[in-house]
């Protein structure tokens, strides 16, 4: 199995991007009362639409479908939704407060500034396979840590914060996340918060359909599921 980046280039026009809950469900035929358990297997699911896409364009995502060879190889993709985390300039299209890298806090002329880091958040204890929520440590203390739907990325796997929180005066910050921890974590593991990635894999081996408008602009849609 080959493992691929995906292109700068191709930005979905419409994207649905969600995490697929596995659960049983048992309900009493006689009384309606309802037993669900939680199984593993929760998995990111994703539907692309690229259109109209360019000769160029297109060429480039159909060489990539070419490649993953229906459902063999994977790919990495990000929710193009949320980029960044929340706090994040980039996400904000601004500069927040301090500290800034001069010390006397300027802003160049053209009204942009210097993007402002959040340390460099990682694990602060270790969790185990399972866990709904990590401890993490090197944010910016008393500043927004991440806020409910941020994504992370963790030991090559996605996770999403399902509560918005608060770092501590240490810097400090319990987030909850979902799915729950695909394998156990070590202390000090980073988080990748600009773009985390999940490795994915073609749906079927039709995913490739790329029916053309007159002017040689193509439509294609795809959908992806987590490769566990």
């Amino acid at each position: 199995m080959v493992e691929y980046a995906w292109p700068e280039a191709l930005r979905p026009t419409r994207l649905t991007f969600y995490l697929q809950h596995n659960t049983t469900r048992f309900v009493s035929p006689v009384t309606r009362a309802t037993q669900v358990m939680r199984r593993e297997g929760a998995r990111w699911v994703a539907e692309a639409s690229f259109d109209p896409l360019s000769p160029t364009r297109a060429g480039l995502l159909e060489g990539l479908l070419a490649a993953l060879a229906g459902s063999l190889n994977t790919v990495r993709i990000w929710d193009w939704r949320r980029e960044y985390r929340t706090g994040d300039p980039r996400s904000q299209g601004q500069v927040p407060s301090g500290p800034y890298s001069f010390s006397d806090a300027t802003l160049f002329t053209d009204g942009t500034g210097l993007v402002v880091g959040s340390g460099t958040p990682a694990l602060a204890a270790g969790a185990p396979r399972g866990a709904l929520s990590i401890q993490t440590a090197g944010w910016w203390p008393g500043a927004v840590a991440v806020g409910a739907g941020d994504y992370l990325g963790l030991g090559g796997r996605l996770y999403m914060a399902t509560e918005a929180v608060t770092a501590s005066g240490a810097g400090t910050a319990t987030i909850p996340i979902a799915p729950p921890l695909r394998t156990a974590a070590a202390l000090a593991e980073p988080l990748v918060l600009s773009r985390p990635t999940v490795a994915m894999r073609l749906v079927s081996d039709d995913e490739a359909a790329n029916p053309t408008r007159p002017g040689r602009f193509t439509s294609i849609s795809l959908r992806l599921e987590e490769a566990l």
